[in-house]
C-alpha cells in the first residue's frame, strides 16, 4: 500500500491510523437511535415520553438500533484496534463498506418515511436526508477514510 499521509498527525501513539472528525460524525449520525435510547434509559421517569417523542412507532426504534449497531461497533474498535484479536482486524478493514451499507439502509428507511408521509415537506426530514447524503458522499470520496481502513495495524506487544 502506498503511504498517503506522511504527517505524524494522522497516526496515534501506537503507529496506527487515527480516525478523523468526519469518521466520528458519520458514526454518531448512524448511532443516533442508540444515543436517544441511552438518554431515555438514563432519564427514568421521562424515558418513555422521550422515546415516544422521537420514535412514535417502536419498530422505527428497533430498526434504527439495528442500523446503528455497525457504527457503534466501529467506534468501539477505532481507538484500540491494536489491542483486539486479529480476526477483528478483518472486520476493521471492511469498515468503509460496512458504513456505506449502513448509510444505504438509513437512506432507504428515510425514503420509506417520506413515502408514508406522501412526500410532504418537513424541515427535519429534509435536514436529516441532506446530512445523510453528504456523509455517504464523503465516505465514498474520502481518501482519508480509505487510508483509515486500509492502513496496516501495528500490534501491541505483550
Amino acid at each position: 500500500m502506498k503511504t498517503l499521509y506522511q504527517s505524524p498527525d494522522y497516526y496515534d501513539k501506537h503507529g496506527n491510523a487515527k480516525p478523523n472528525l468526519m469518521f466520528w460524525l458519520s458514526c454518531f449520525y448512524l448511532a443516533k437511535s442508540w444515543l436517544v435510547f441511552i438518554i431515555a434509559g438514563v432519564s427514568r421517569e421521562q424515558g418513555q415520553t422521550l422515546l415516544s417523542l422521537f420514535y412514535p412507532h417502536h419498530d422505527a426504534l428497533y430498526i434504527g438500533l439495528g442500523i446503528g449497531f455497525p457504527a457503534v461497533a466501529l467506534m468501539l474498535l477505532a481507538g484500540n484496534v491494536h489491542r483486539y484479536p486479529a480476526f477483528l482486524e478483518k472486520i476493521w478493514h471492511k469498515g468503509k463498506i460496512i458504513l456505506i451499507a449502513a448509510f444505504a439502509c438509513d437512506l432507504m428507511l428515510q425514503i420509506k418515511h417520506l413515502i408514508a408521509q406522501q412526500w410532504a415537506f418537513h424541515w427535519s426530514g429534509a435536514l436529516t436526508l441532506l446530512i445523510a447524503i453528504w456523509l455517504v458522499t464523503y465516505l465514498f470520496r474520502s481518501r482519508r477514510i480509505q487510508f483509515l481502513f486500509e492502513a496496516p495495524i501495528t500490534r501491541e506487544e505483550k
